[in-house]
């Protein structure tokens, strides 16, 4: 049983009607109860384990936030699920202070105060030094505040914090206001009656000097967080620019030292906008990792949260699977298999593996695999009184009413750089087979698509036609590529897992993703077979009857 007071903390995330937990790591407050929730035996949690790394990428859902948030709770981590292996460049336990830099807010508000006056627009290094000269500062306030609480009046946190306000302007004023907020700037100005003795003034070079060296004399580390920006504004020329200087800020300050590292968390969904952002993409871009995962880690990371909330809430379900080491893939397929059923008919009238049916109607996302199986659980206790069994019916129905949330979440996503995506979407797909070739997709463009993009003009360009309609469907992980066909399933891959989307053209064999396929009103395949990604058919239990 999950003892007192972590029980308590918990309860309150982890309830009847959420039995998963929150599926935004932005609503777990409590980095304990984050750190409980946190499966560290996972891929992309190591990829991220890289000191190295600067920029993470993942999509909309992908749990890049909760990756970088672990670094947090990474104390708890060691004592509720230390990771198995740990390499010789690995950061886990590398980093003793993690600060939240920036929210999307307070870029929209930097972007406004960098961009100089209406019509003109500041050379890019000007733009650097901003960015430097507000994250350093920001920086230098956190550390002299977290110096002065613990009773550290040393002479270099000191003179960090006579630079803060030296030569204080109003426009100093005003974006440190924004950036650090109210509380931070009172607690520092508290300070103020300590200083010096040494008068001189220092730049933001010194500054940093000082900072960093005296992190090495206490041998500590930090860590920048630029995260929680869901949005942006892309083809902005005023953006572009901002983004693409931030960029290039991180890229220098994390080859100068390894003190003090950044690491920033951007949106998959518009990396090939952010690449042509930066003014230099191979340098500034050069250590990213994409957030990527199994459908085997995703039924991993389920059963640890599912395993969590039986201990809290039902002791004899928990007996049932407590000793199952669920950080191995056969063991993960056992604990399943005590809950689902062994089949379920899908919408073709076909019997398929109930894990494998849900999975394909995710991107491999793990708040779209959440949200589904969340559904699963609480409507079939509903239905049944009971968290033993989930009820095959509960299931068809909770995957059939989540659809059209996930999609949406993806249509979303992709607003800034597709806003028309599903208006020109729904009639090219509508009773359209769901399995086609490039060639059928590009006479219904013709018939029905371009009529419905001149009609959304200026949303969508004057230009586009199918090859930029081919290009929007195959990034968006709309439409696959491939049919290989099985006893089962129309098997096909699908780029939501790749940087840059795969080009497609005549002679490709294609397939809609069963997401959508409902979603977009879709006919059947001819061979009324289903549509399964490629990811979702290397699940260590599924069978396609090849």
């Amino acid at each position: 049983m999950v003892k007192d007071p972590l029980a308590a903390l918990l309860r309150s995330y982890v309830t009847p009607s959420t039995p998963l937990g929150p599926s935004d790591a932005g609503q777990i407050q409590d980095v304990e109860v984050a750190a409980k929730l946190f499966d560290v035996h996972t891929k992309s949690f190591h990829t991220l384990l890289r000191r190295e790394l600067s920029v993470l990428i993942g999509r909309r859902g992908s749990g890049k936030t909760a990756l970088l948030n672990s670094y947090k709770y990474r104390p708890y981590l060691d004592r509720v699920a230390k990771p198995t292996t740990v390499g010789s460049t690995s950061d886990f336990r590398l980093y003793d202070l993690v600060i939240d830099v920036l929210t999307y807010k307070q870029f929209d508000d930097m972007q406004r105060m960098i961009r100089g006056t209406e019509g003109h627009f500041r050379p890019i290094e000007a733009i650097v030094d901003d960015w430097h000269n507000l994250v350093t500062d920001y920086f230098f306030a956190k550390l002299v505040d977290e110096e002065m609480s613990e009773g550290r009046h040393t002479e270099p946190v000191k003179r960090l914090n006579r630079y803060l306000h030296q030569d204080e302007d109003d426009y100093k004023s005003a974006i440190r206001k924004m950036v650090w907020g109210e509380s931070l700037i009172d607690r520092v100005k508290n300070f103020l009656h300590i200083h010096s003795g040494d008068h001189g003034r220092l730049n933001s070079e010194d500054a940093l000097s000082i900072a960093v060296n005296y992190l090495e004399d206490t041998k500590r580390r930090v860590l920048l967080i630029c995260d929680s920006m869901d949005e942006y504004n892309i083809g902005d020329r005023a953006f572009d620019r901002t983004l693409g200087a931030l960029i290039r800020f991180i890229s220098q300050f994390n080859s100068r030292q390894d003190r003090v590292r950044i690491k920033l968390g951007l949106p998959a969904e518009i990396f090939p906008e952010v690449s042509r952002a930066s003014a230099n993409a191979l340098k500034d871009l050069g250590d990213v990792e994409q957030v990527v995962w199994t459908a085997g880690e995703l039924a991993q990371i389920a059963a640890h949260r599912y395993r969590l909330f039986l201990e809290l809430y039902e002791v004899d379900e928990f007996v049932r699977v407590a000793d199952l080491d669920i950080d191995h893939r056969n063991e993960v397929r056992e604990f399943w298999s005590k809950f689902f059923p062994v089949t379920v008919s899908n919408r073709h009238e076909t019997q398929e593996d109930p894990l494998t049916y849900i999975l394909r109607h995710t991107q491999l996302l793990p708040r779209q695999f959440l949200m589904t199986l969340q559904k699963i659980i609480t409507r079939s206790h509903l239905e049944t009184g009971s968290y033993r069994k989930f009820d095959a019916a509960c299931i068809v129905d909770a995957i059939e009413s989540t659809e059209p949330l996930i999609a949406d979440e993806i249509l979303q996503a992709f607003g800034h750089v597709y806003p028309a995506a599903e208006a020109l979407c729904k009639p090219v797909f509508a009773n359209f087979p769901t399995v086609f070739s490039y060639d059928a997709l590009e006479n219904r463009w013709r018939k029905v698509g371009r009529a419905v993009a001149r009609r959304h003009a200026p949303a969508v360009p004057t230009d586009f036609d199918m090859p930029e309609f081919g290009e929007m469907v195959v990034r968006m992980g709309i439409v696959g590529v491939g049919n290989d066909e099985t006893d089962r399933y129309h098997e096909a891959h699908f780029g939501y897992d790749s940087i840059a989307p795969i080009n497609i053209g005549e002679g490709h064999d294609l397939c809609l993703h069963p997401i959508f396929s409902r979603h977009f009103n879709a006919a059947r395949s001819e061979k009324g077979k289903a549509v399964i990604p490629k990811g979702v058919s290397r699940l260590p239990w599924h069978t396609d009857g090849r």
